[in-house]
């Protein structure tokens, strides 16, 4: 039994261990996609025993959706007063994240997951699709409710056309860091939307 203030028996965590299996499961994910991916060969990329692995996570969708959740950061919330400008802020922040090496890959190995409802997708739906399709929903509501929109605007399908078409761009490869995609499909979208 411990007692307040003893340390309990056993290694301490290493957050430089806890990071470098993250980074192996998110390089490995993109390079090999989750069917190639093993306990094994994150544990190896991560200079790592796989019993650290196996202490840290239950599940290998569990280490996997961490490590993305991770890179993909927190969904970003913004209210600038206008419907425009709080979706094209959102909106280059999805392409930001969706021009990088890093997260840009991880977007067509997940885009399987999610279409065949695996496990490891639905976790990725609940974890990163979610809270993102939420900061949009929360505009585009902020938008009706300031007069900015009609009242009978479908929040889900307006903000599946902007992201669809931001997503479509890169599993076909033409995102480009430069490209004012952006913005352009918000006005497009808000023009649609007016009529």
């Amino acid at each position: 039994m411990t007692t307040r203030g003893s340390v309990r028996p056993g290694r301490p965590r290493s957050p430089q261990a806890h990071q470098a299996i993250l980074d192996a499961a998110v390089a490995l994910f993109i390079e090999d996609g989750f069917e190639g991916m093993s306990v094994e060969a994150v544990a190896a990329r991560a200079g790592t025993g796989k019993t650290t692995i196996y202490r840290r996570w239950p599940s290998m969708e569990d280490l996997v959706i961490d490590a993305i959740a991770q890179v993909l950061a927190t969904a970003p919330t913004t209210d600038t007063g206008g419907v425009r400008e709080d979706l094209r802020r959102l909106g280059r922040e999805l392409h930001a994240l969706m021009s990088s090496s890093a997260t840009g890959g991880v977007f067509p190995r997940m885009a399987a997951e999610v279409a065949r409802r695996s496990r490891l997708g639905r976790l990725y739906g609940q974890r990163v699709i979610g809270p993102r399709r939420a900061a949009f929903a929360e505009a585009l509501r902020r938008g009706i409710r300031r007069g900015e929109l009609p009242e009978g605007t479908d929040v889900e399908l307006a903000i599946d056309l902007l992201v669809g078409g931001l997503l479509l761009r890169r599993l076909t490869g033409r995102l480009g860091r430069a490209d004012p995609t952006p913005e352009r499909a918000v006005d497009i979208l808000l023009a649609g939307l007016a009529r």
